[in-house]
Formats: structure tokens, C-alpha cells, sequence
């Protein structure tokens, strides 16, 4: 399924495996103008020295053009279910391209922003003045959680250049060697199956099916209530309460990672009904497929490329705290086998059949998942430039849409802190019960990891 040009400056490829799944998950949304899992990422951030108020809106426009440039496939968009398109544009198209998607919103926050936002075709990007935000919306199927972030450090890379090259005179034509490929075609996973790949795929797909009748924390409405705005319940660790859990992780032989879910899992115990409370825990182990695939497909340079997978995994309601951390270490050191990758062409395909075959009715799921995003400075610096002209991020924060009464809660560190944050919908959740599920696994993590705050 590699790009190919159709007609004069217009391109297609045949959508993958792996990003029919998500949009299969996120496109029904469409019908009540909103998107399951299209990803929200936030930087806040000070400039300095040029870098001004009046200076920036100007600044970011000519550096989000320049960005699509360096990662045409933020201005890809899905022709139907099947297709993906890259038009190359000439100077009109690109600013139409950049009106549509680069806003400026001066009386509004992210967070208030969020609630509001509707699909797009293209990856967005909001200038926040009033928070000194950035705010970058896209769809799932096109990228991830790690994409996100590497596109914004690559777009503050842009902003602090001083002579940086004006985007209707770059070599537009250029950029199609860079549209990133499906994940099945970076990998080079195997297109025919075999009688061993049907067999590990068949079995990944089943661990989905551990989350029917699992363990759920309490949600408001009905069966027919309605999603509304996705909302976000953040918290932050101190320094010094971050550095004794690494170290404290560090002496018991499991990540961070490993300690955050199995107190999420403890949250989810903990605060779940009465009659629920002796159910399964079931959650998502997620890896990043990058650093999996060969260059450049590794590399920033495919920031944005949906390079992403998953498995569901259940503990009993009867394992201990450290019984279940050791569970999850064992899960993410073993990192992803060779066999699992030639399989997962066949595995989402098996998973956007569950998804289209999946029966209406019974109690929907309303578990808090997880979704690691590591350590961030990985992925986006903290400082760029110079005190003439630079850009310092002083935190940053994922997460994606929600539409139903499920939570995601993102884990991540930056700048020596650990921080959460819960996404949930305000039709389902309120903040006062998202405080008190971010809180109870705080309290239980540092309880267990003999952390004093």
C-alpha cells in the first residue's frame, strides 16, 4: 500500500490495518460532531528575547506552514474508508490549508477549548494567548500520543529560527518522499499469514475479550444518555515525591510504568461498587511500534505515523498491589517479539472485526485504562534557542477525546515530575470523582512504594 500519484500532484495510499481499527473506534463519534480517541496534546510554554506576544501568532503561522512541509502527513486526510490523500499544494491551497487548520483563540484556554473541539481533516494547532498554550488536535488514525509530541518539538525547532525560509517559496513536490507509510509497510510485517501468525494473532484478539463484565468505577446517566465534552483531571507529583518512586521502583526491580498501573488498577478496585468489587481488573499493555521499525521510520522524521499497539491483560481483584506491579513489569520488559510484529497486520485485522461485530446491549464498560507516555523529554525538549530568541516548555499534557464511560489516565514525566492526567466525559464523570480516583492512586502508590510525601 505505498503512495502512489493518482493524477498530477495528488497522492493516495490504501489505508492500514492498524488505522482502520482506530478509525473504526473514533469515526461513529462523527454523527454527534465529536471523535472517540482523537488525541489532545498541550504545551505550555514562555518565549523569550523576539519571540514576543505580538510576534508570535505571525511566528507560528509561517512555522506551521514550514511544518507541513517537513511532515506532509498532517495535511493528509481520508478520502473514505479506504483511502488516504496528500494533495501538493501551490500558494493558495496552502494558505487555505493553513487558515483551516492554524487559530489563534485569545479568550480561552485549552482546557476550556477541549470540551469544544470537532473533527478536522488535517492535524490542528490552537495558539492559546491567554494560557501561553499550544494546543494540538488530530485523529487517532493518524498518529499517536509519542507523534504528537515530536511534531511539537519539531514545530517549536521551526519557530525559533530567525531566518526561517518563507513557506510559499519552499520546493513543494519535495515533501511526498517524506508522507509517512501504514505501519504494516514500515515494518514490512507479513502480507500473507501463516498457520503460526493466524494462531498469535487469533490469541491477541482474545485478550479483548477479558474486558466483558470486568471491574468498572461508577458513572452518571442512563444507557441513553448522551457523550458530551471531553474534560481532564491533572496531577502532579512533587520532584522530590518523583525522585524517591523511581528510586524506590528501581529497588523492588520493576519501571515506574509498572508501579502507576497497578495502582491504577488499585483505584479501580478501590472505588468500584460494592457488587463490583470482587470483578477483574482489565487493561491495556501499549507500546510504542517505534523503536521496532527500521530508519527512518524510527526516527522523529515519521512523527507522524500511527506507530502504535496493544494487548488487554487482567488481574483478579485478590492480587496484591506488588503481585500485580510484577504482572505489568513482566508485561513491558518483555517488550514486543519479532513473531508478534509478522502478526500484527492479521491481529488488527481480527480487531476491526471484533469492533464491527461487537454486540449492542449490557452494561458498558466503565473502567480508568492507562497509557504511558514515558519520559517526555524524550520527545520534546524543555529548552530551544537562545535568550534572543527561544522557547521554554514548561509542561505538556496528552490525552484524547472520550465519548463514552471509560477513562484513559495518561502517565508521563517532565522536568523531574511525574504527572497524570484522567480524561473522562462530563456526561459520565465529574471532577470532584476524577480528583478522587487520581487521588486514591497517589495515595496508594506512595503507600506502597514507602514514599512520604
Amino acid at each position: 500500500m505505498p503512495w502512489s500519484e493518482v493524477t498530477p500532484g495528488k497522492f493516495q495510499r490504501a489505508i492500514g490495518e492498524n488505522e482502520t481499527f482506530i478509525k473504526l473506534v473514533g469515526d461513529p463519534g462523527h454523527a454527534l460532531g465529536r471523535e472517540h480517541w482523537a488525541i489532545n496534546s498541550i504545551a505550555t510554554f514562555t518565549p523569550t528575547g523576539s519571540l514576543g506576544a505580538e510576534a508570535l501568532p505571525s511566528a507560528f503561522l509561517k512555522a506551521w506552514k514550514t511544518l507541513r512541509f517537513d511532515h506532509p502527513s498532517i495535511a493528509v486526510h481520508a478520502v473514505d474508508e479506504k483511502t488516504l490523500e496528500y494533495v501538493i499544494p501551490d500558494s493558495a491551497t496552502l494558505n487555505n490549508w493553513a487558515s483551516e487548520t492554524f487559530h489563534v483563540v485569545k479568550d480561552k484556554t485549552a482546557e476550556d477549548l477541549i470540551q469544544e473541539i470537532r473533527p478536522c481533516s488535517y492535524v490542528t494547532l490552537t495558539y492559546l494567548p491567554k494560557s501561553n498554550e499550544i494546543l494540538a488536535h488530530t485523529a487517532h488514525w493518524r498518529t499517536d500520543g509519542i507523534g504528537v509530541l515530536l511534531l511539537i518539538d519539531a514545530f517549536f525547532d521551526l519557530v525559533i529560527r530567525p531566518t526561517l525560509t518563507d513557506p510559499d517559496t519552499l520546493v513543494w513536490g519535495q515533501e511526498v518522499t517524506r508522507l509517512a507509510p501504514a505501519v504494516e509497510d514500515a515494518a514490512n510485517m507479513l502480507s500473507v499469514p501463516t498457520d503460526a501468525v493466524k494462531t498469535l494473532s487469533q490469541r491477541c484478539v482474545e485478550t479483548f475479550y477479558q474486558a466483558a463484565g470486568a471491574v468498572g468505577i461508577p458513572y452518571a446517566g442512563e444507557a441513553t444518555t448522551l457523550p458530551s465534552g471531553t474534560r481532564s483531571c491533572h496531577l502532579a507529583f512533587s520532584a522530590s515525591e518523583s525522585t524517591s518512586i523511581v528510586g524506590q521502583c528501581k529497588a523492588r526491580g520493576f519501571s515506574v510504568t509498572s508501579a502507576v498501573h497497578a495502582s491504577v488498577a488499585a483505584a479501580n478496585f478501590a472505588l468500584a461498587s460494592a457488587e463490583n468489587k470482587d470483578k477483574n481488573y482489565t487493561s491495556t499493555i501499549r507500546f510504542s511500534l517505534r523503536p521496532y521499525l527500521p530508519e527512518p521510520y524510527s526516527t522523529p522524521a515519521y512523527a507522524s505515523g500511527l506507530y502504535t499497539t496493544g494487548w488487554m491483560k487482567a488481574v483478579p481483584a485478590s492480587a496484591s498491589w506488588i503481585d500485580n506491579a510484577k504482572a505489568y513489569n513482566n508485561e513491558y520488559r518483555n517488550g514486543l517479539s519479532k513473531e508478534y510484529i509478522n502478526s500484527h497486520r492479521q491481529y488488527a485485522l481480527g480487531l476491526g472485526d471484533l469492533i464491527r461485530t461487537m454486540p449492542q446491549g449490557g452494561d458498558p464498560p466503565s473502567d480508568v485504562d492507562i497509557s504511558s507516555i514515558g519520559i517526555a523529554e524524550n520527545l520534546i525538549m524543555p529548552f530551544k534557542g537562545t535568550p534572543d530568541r527561544g522557547v521554554e516548555v514548561q509542561s505538556i499534557s496528552v490525552g484524547v477525546e472520550i465519548l463514552t464511560r471509560q477513562c484513559v489516565c495518561f502517565v508521563w514525566t517532565f522536568r523531574d515530575q511525574l504527572n497524570f492526567n484522567l480524561v473522562y466525559n462530563q456526561s459520565f464523570h465529574d471532577e470532584k470523582d476524577t480528583a478522587l480516583f487520581l487521588g486514591t492512586v497517589k495515595e496508594v502508590m506512595l503507600r506502597e512504594l514507602a514514599v512520604h510525601s
